[in-house]
């Protein structure tokens, strides 16, 4: 009986195993396709555009944006978590920055796999076939 029930154990060990290695394919590969977010400089007046993005596991670092050039990022949402990146923007010079969801997966996973976000004075405007979605900056983090 004891052999059978070694047996037994590093079966369980090796079968959990093989599932977490499972899980950790899944995660990393998603069930969900990759989600692409493009940020584009749109100030009115021709400004710079500083953006900062950032999610709980990575920070794509400080960017400067002429007017019309942009940046993107691909990724792929979690699946048993919640996605979320968030961008600091600022266009003037010792003005407060801007704060803004950039990718909420509750939000946008059903809108956009190419999210295109145009970013202007009055907020961001996300494009969507035929017209576009605007949304309102918040002034804090």
């Amino acid at each position: 009986m004891g052999q059978k029930r070694g047996a037994l154990v590093v079966w369980l060990l090796l079968l959990s195993t093989l599932l977490t290695q499972v899980l950790v394919e899944v995660e990393a590969n998603s069930f969900y396709p990759k989600s692409t977010v493009v940020i584009s400089n749109q100030i009115e007046g021709g400004a710079k555009l500083l953006v900062h993005c950032k999610s709980a596991n990575d920070d794509l670092g400080v960017r400067w944006l002429d007017p019309g050039k942009s940046f993107d990022w691909t990724f792929y949402p979690h699946f048993f978590t919640y996605t979320l990146f968030f961008c600091a923007f600022r266009w003037e010079v010792g003005a407060h920055l801007k704060w803004f969801d950039i990718y909420e997966q509750q939000r946008d996973d059903e809108v956009c796999k190419y999210c295109h976000w145009a970013i202007r004075r009055d907020g961001p405007c996300l494009a969507v076939p035929g017209s576009e979605m605007c949304y309102h900056y918040r002034d804090k983090l």
